[in-house]
């Protein structure tokens, strides 16, 4: 088990992630108008599917932080379903890792 004290540093990097993530989120339109041209309309569709998966991303991470920040309020935070526990260097490159390698 990870001591209290790597636990609240993961805490402190989760909250400052999701923070993170939320602004960018903000920033991002599914939708995004160009102009009226041929070319303007597939600049336009390129751009948004880079925004779409780009959205995508960003809320698959948001719900895995929500997940590990439940996981720090039961007690069970970097053990993953298996009950392997996910290694110190995993979890500072990932706070979320949700497996263990």
């Amino acid at each position: 088990m990870h001591s209290q004290q790597f636990i609240d540093e993961m805490k402190t990097r989760l909250l400052e992630a999701k923070a993170k993530l939320q602004e960018d989120l903000k920033g991002l339109a599914p939708h995004t108008e160009i102009g009226d041209g041929q070319d303007e309309n597939a600049e336009e569709i390129e751009v948004d599917e880079v925004n779409q998966d780009l959205i995508a991303r960003i809320k698959t991470d948001l719900e895995k932080i929500d997940a590990a920040l439940v996981k720090i309020e039961n007690g069970t935070y970097g053990v993953d379903d298996e009950g392997k526990e996910i290694s110190k260097e995993r979890l500072r490159v990932l706070p979320w890792a949700d497996k263990a390698i």
